[in-house]
């Protein structure tokens, strides 16, 4: 894969955006104003290079959906299964390596550097099911940018000893509390110290592969 110039990663970064934010590709005069050239045709001569490079890619010539070869801001990466039920190892992913965050509500808010930090696990176990949180179910996690500011009530994937499970999280003084949202289960309490939050659920996609 060819390396960009600096006008060029940042067209594809903005094209990106764009695209991402509103679900459909930006005009050439959007793109001029947007970067700041005085022509069109500096424009098109840019995205050729791009799609000349392998980055971007298009079909036809008057309303153009373009796609990107090696998408940064509409893909996040599924790292693997958590247990909502038990402390449990998370198992590599095996059916897919990313899950598309396009329409993705809470990723409106979010810079691009917060977007690509974030991360998916396909959860297993209905312990989660009061908070909405099913079996299957593909979880969006945001690492916590200090583990000592997560508040109470946050849903959390938490490791302790090398095993993590996805539980409300509630500290207390120097334990931890870690518990499901199903009656069915009982919390997990230990302490403060043993346990490492290795994202913030931030939302959850539904009925993917």
């Amino acid at each position: 894969m060819e390396s960009l110039t600096d006008v060029q990663q940042r067209l594809l970064n903005w094209l990106e955006e764009y695209i991402f934010q509103y679900g459909y590709s930006p005009s050439i005069q959007q793109m001029r104003e947007a970067i700041g050239w005085k022509s069109p045709s500096t424009v098109q001569r840019h995205l050729k290079v791009l799609r000349e490079k392998g980055w971007l890619s298009w079909t036809g010539s008057r309303s153009r959906a373009y796609q990107f070869n090696h998408p940064k801001v509409g893909v996040i990466p599924i790292l693997g299964t958590i247990s909502a039920h038990s402390l449990t190892e998370v198992f590599p992913e095996q059916e897919a390596k990313h899950v598309p965050t396009a329409g993705f509500a809470p990723f409106k808010h979010m810079s691009t550097n917060e977007r690509s930090a974030c991360f998916a696990l396909r959860v297993i176990g209905d312990s989660m099911i009061g908070a909405l949180i099913d079996n299957g179910d593909i979880v969006i996690l945001k690492p916590p940018a200090d583990q000592k500011a997560i508040r109470n009530g946050a849903i959390v994937a938490a490791r302790v000893e090398g095993k993590t499970t996805l539980k409300y999280f509630y500290r207390t003084a120097n334990t931890v509390t870690l518990k499901p949202a199903n009656p069915m289960y009982a919390p997990t309490e230990v302490d403060a110290s043993e346990v490492d939050v290795q994202g913030v659920y931030i939302g959850l996609m539904r009925n993917l592969l």
